[in-house]
């Protein structure tokens, strides 16, 4: 996983096995709180999920 970097609300490091992108909670996957980027996504509108059974 060189190179990839975990967002504030990723649950694990992109790229990992049993992982997905979702919709960030925080910002409902607008990419912006209150007219700013988004602390969780980093303005994505996506963080990491494990969806497996890691």
């Amino acid at each position: 996983m060189a190179g990839k970097r975990k967002n504030p609300g990723d649950e694990d490091v992109p790229g990992t096995k049993q992982t997905a992108d979702n919709i960030c909670p925080r910002c409902g996957g607008k990419g912006k709180l209150d007219g700013e980027v988004c602390p969780s996504c980093q303005g994505s509108g996506t963080v990491v999920a494990i969806v497996g059974d890691a």
